[in-house]
């Protein structure tokens, strides 16, 4: 079992990465097509942590 420390971390990072994930699809949609594609990139590896995070998230809930 998580402690609420643990679990209080794993909620905060879930958080931040969903913040991330939104400001990151600002930059890919950039009109600048070097910075869209380099957002598109970063987008993806984000988007893949929130998942992560959110699965962890999940988890660590259940008790």
């Amino acid at each position: 079992m998580l402690s609420e420390i643990e679990r209080e971390n794993v909620t905060k990072a879930a958080q931040c990465a969903a913040l991330l994930v939104s400001d990151i699809k600002a930059v890919a949609a950039s009109s600048n097509p070097f910075l869209a594609e380099l957002g598109l990139d970063a987008l993806k590896m984000a988007s893949e942590l929130d998942q992560r995070l959110k699965r962890l998230e999940a988890i660590s809930n259940v008790e």
